[in-house]
């Protein structure tokens, strides 16, 4: 059982790293434009880091081992910062980086320059390190990797700083989900990857920190380690594999999402996605008497801008594309069962209408059929 376990891993970390390169291969238009430059190297660290953990613990393989123990310490610290550029350049459609976004890079420069003197220690001191490691592995605590931070202290800043950024995340996509599940329909994905990467990272590193909870205080209740580890194994397996249940993601077209605007369009592309949302969420066509000012104030747009949307933009009137709403909301209500005579009594207030006779005529004018003739379609 534990080769087949092993021998699954072994080609799921092949994948992982071969993920990258099918990405930039697959990948539409323009390689630095693309949003998927930056989960191209998620992947590569995730595959990093698996790789690592899987020569300690179940490979053994000293000179693996050497080479990735420690050597790394400082990459998995931006794991982070590319889950928030990818989300971000998803939803903006630049791949650009800006002044302020050094501060994500902090935590990684800090360690970077902390654990220079690991990096350039002599080969022989790795091996002795390891070798310790192997014999008692709980003895990663007490090895120093630099000046400040030892591996006990990186084992737990890493998941709490993990941890912000899926957070962070899943409120992006809540935030942003007429973009994220209706106009691409990235969003599924995007949660499954968010929550099978928290698991591995913030798992694996969990074992540990269950560990020195158990060791300095007693606590016991993270000390599973065994059951943990292969937890967040399986986790990154399935995060490997995930994705290639979502060929939307692989590819993804960059000239879709670079959006070269003229100011004009993209001001109208903007509305767009503010109206949409205010439509889906908040419903305001199932008020009758709602007028164009009101609706103004929902959207938080000037009036005489709304006006010039609609007339612009939708090439119709404001009343007509509310009624257009109302009749679209009314069929839907018919398809889940409002069929019986005492719901289509109150069919017009329900969808929004002020007057019976109003919904008959905006029906008739939009379906090119009755009520009555739409429910026989559905029989």
């Amino acid at each position: 059982m534990l080769f087949l376990f092993q021998s699954i891993f072994v080609m799921t970390l092949f994948t992982s790293f071969m993920t990258p390169s099918i990405i930039f291969l697959k990948s539409r238009g323009s390689l630095f434009a693309n949003p998927n430059i930056y989960l191209a190297v998620l992947f590569f660290i995730a595959g990093i880091y698996c790789l690592t953990i899987y020569s300690m613990s179940l490979g053994h393989s000293l000179l693996f081992t050497v080479l990735l123990y420690g050597n790394f310490s400082s990459i998995y610290f931006l794991i982070g910062p590319f889950l928030y550029f990818y989300l971000r350049s998803l939803r903006t459609g630049s791949t650009h980086l800006h002044g302020k976004d050094f501060w994500h890079f902090i935590p990684f420069i800090l360690v970077f320059i902390d654990t220079i003197p690991y990096y350039v220690s002599p080969y022989a001191y790795k091996i002795e390190v390891v070798r310790q490691v192997f014999s008692d592995w709980t003895s990663m605590f007490r090895i120093q990797l630099g000046f400040v931070f030892n591996a006990a202290h990186l084992y737990v800043l890493r998941p709490l700083l993990l941890s912000f950024y899926t957070f962070w995340g899943m409120y992006y996509l809540k935030r942003n989900q007429v973009y994220f599940y209706k106009a691409t329909n990235l969003g599924r994905w995007i949660m499954l990857f968010l929550f099978f990467q928290w698991m591995v990272f913030a798992g694996m590193s969990s074992v540990f920190f269950g560990v020195w909870l158990d060791n300095t205080f007693g606590i016991s209740l993270l000390n599973h380690p065994s059951e943990i580890k292969y937890l967040s194994l399986v986790s990154y397996m399935v995060m490997v594999c995930t994705l290639y249940f979502f060929p939307q993601v692989i590819y993804l077209n960059a000239e879709r999402f670079k959006r070269i605007l003229n100011p004009q369009e993209a001001y109208w592309w903007k509305m767009d996605q503010a109206l949409n949302a205010t439509y889906i969420f908040d419903k305001p066509f199932l008020d009758p008497f709602l007028s164009l000012d009101q609706f103004g104030e929902l959207v938080q747009k000037d009036t005489r801008e709304i006006r010039d949307f609609f007339e612009l933009y939708l090439f119709t009137s404001f009343t007509d594309e509310m009624n257009r709403l109302r009749v679209q909301f009314a069929k839907n209500l018919i398809k889940q069962g409002c069929q019986q005579k005492a719901c289509l009594n109150n069919l017009y207030k329900d969808s929004g209408f002020a007057r019976a006779e109003d919904l008959e005529h905006y029906f008739s004018e939009f379906e090119g059929l009755t009520v009555k003739e739409f429910i026989l379609t559905l029989k």
